[in-house]
């Protein structure tokens, strides 16, 4: 894709759909004299301020009469794009929009391509490159979690980190560099322990960041639940009271639940995956009750949180524990005493703790609680994970991980006293990877990848 950011574009920058309000835009070295010419009956003097303006005008349309427009001006460079630009705010009319469209185009601007008004943002350095992903992620939020992930990174919550790393890198490199320059003279502008704690802490910070950005890449599906427990121990009627609706055949038969069945819930914006496994038994693998028990293990593996289910019937409550299934230190496993209503004097009304449920799909209150719970964990949950907008975070991995490694380098060379030329080779070849993911270094294969998937206007 090939961009000329000489030529003056225009485009509707709200939705297809229609609203209320609508927007179109113009930039480039002639955006004002294409709106002026758009608006023949304003007085030129109104279009020759030196700093923004604002004022009502109206535009006469074929088909459609006098039509009220609010016309933005940005004069010089101090706009979204870093050149002159005009927004046309009217009604959201999808045919409005476009008339008015047609109209700048007719008056000397051309449509613009995907992307193009943030690329020129960005390349006037009005944004880095992280954050114009984040206009994309901005664009595609697909609830408010991913859209408040997507405005914290384009407010520069990935930006500052970044450019502090790299400003610190440039500082280090800079002392090492100025030692050379005396190599000959006792001059010491940094000792060796010096240089090996500043590359200690700039280590610290790139894996962290690395962690965040893998963290975030590996977020591909939902959180998943898996609910898990000796077969009739109630977790279909679990699902299905959760789900407040028939997903899961229900029997007095154990082993009804043959495969596992998926249903997705929405928890204030966070959604998670709930998963009712197969009862935990020993089978045959090749019988079909056999390959159930696989895929149970399979969806325990992959789960991030456990639902055991432990029916008051089976009588030892510690039993639970020792099921070899739920072995993986890394997993969370809360354990839920289901059926108490058939038992006098257990009461599903009892909630111990957050890892120990009293359960009754019969009495709501009880399957609230867990509900709640299930709220606050997958809250924290999304909260300990990075604030990056997935492609950021796979974009950037590969980089990062290069980063890393030349500052191990670096430290090892410092450590080895192997010269202050090899040590700032290595963090040369570091801030190059990190100005990658910021984007002070890049190629137009990735300008392309990134601005292709834009919409037009945007």
């Amino acid at each position: 894709m090939r961009f000329d950011t000489e030529s003056t574009i225009c485009a509707i920058a709200t939705g297809s759909e229609g609203a209320f309000r609508g927007a179109i835009r113009v930039t480039g070295a002639y955006a004002v004299a294409v709106a002026a010419k758009a608006f023949p009956n304003r007085p030129e003097s109104t279009w020759t301020s030196n700093g923004a303006v604002r004022f009502q005008e109206t535009i006469c349309l074929d088909r459609l009469g006098l039509l009220p427009v609010d016309i933005f001006v940005w004069p010089d460079s101090r706009s979204y794009t870093g050149q002159p630009s005009v927004e046309l705010h009217c009604l959201g009319n999808t045919i409005v929009l476009q008339s008015i469209q047609a109209r700048l185009i007719e008056c000397g601007a051309v449509l613009a391509q995907p992307g193009e008004f943030t690329l020129r943002a960005f390349l006037a350095g009005r944004l880095d490159l992280t954050q114009c992903e984040a206009v994309l992620g901005v664009i595609h939020a697909a609830n408010d979690r991913s859209l408040n992930i997507a405005l914290s990174q384009l407010a520069g919550g990935l930006s500052q980190p970044l450019s502090e790393l790299r400003r610190s890198l440039v500082n280090l490199l800079a002392d090492i560099e100025a030692g050379l320059d005396f190599v000959d003279e006792d001059i010491a502008f940094i000792s060796k322990s010096q240089i090996s704690d500043r590359l200690s802490s700039a280590r610290v910070v790139i894996e962290s960041l690395l962690q965040q950005m893998e963290s975030r890449a590996a977020q591909t599906v939902q959180l998943q639940v898996a609910i898990v427990g000796a077969p009739n121990a109630g977790k279909s009627s679990l699902v299905n009271a959760i789900a407040e609706q028939n997903v899961s055949i229900v029997s007095s038969e154990p082993g009804t639940t043959r495969d596992y069945v998926r249903i997705r819930i929405d928890l204030d914006g966070v959604q998670i995956d709930i998963l009712d496994t197969a009862g935990i038994e020993e089978a045959d693998s090749t019988t079909p009750r056999g390959m159930a028990q696989q895929f149970t293990r399979e969806q325990i593996d992959q789960a991030d949180l456990i639902l055991y289910c432990l029916s008051v019937e089976d009588g030892d409550a510690g039993a639970w524990a020792d099921s070899h299934l739920l072995n993986n230190p890394k997993t969370q496993t809360w354990l839920l005493h289901t059926k108490c209503d058939l038992i006098a004097g257990r009461s599903a009304n009892l909630h111990r703790s957050q890892r120990d449920f009293m359960l009754s799909t019969r009495e709501r209150a009880s399957v609230e609680r867990l509900i709640q719970a299930l709220r606050a964990w997958a809250l924290e949950r999304q909260e300990s994970v990075n604030q990056v907008v997935p492609i950021t975070a796979a974009r950037c991995q590969a980089s990062l991980t290069n980063a890393i490694q030349a500052i191990a380098h670096a430290q090892e060379a410092t450590l080895q006293s192997r010269g202050d030329e090899i040590v700032a080779s290595e963090i040369r070849l570091a801030l190059e990877e990190i100005g990658l993911v910021a984007g002070t270094v890049y190629t137009d294969d990735i300008l392309d990848a990134l601005f292709s998937r834009f919409c037009i206007g945007k």
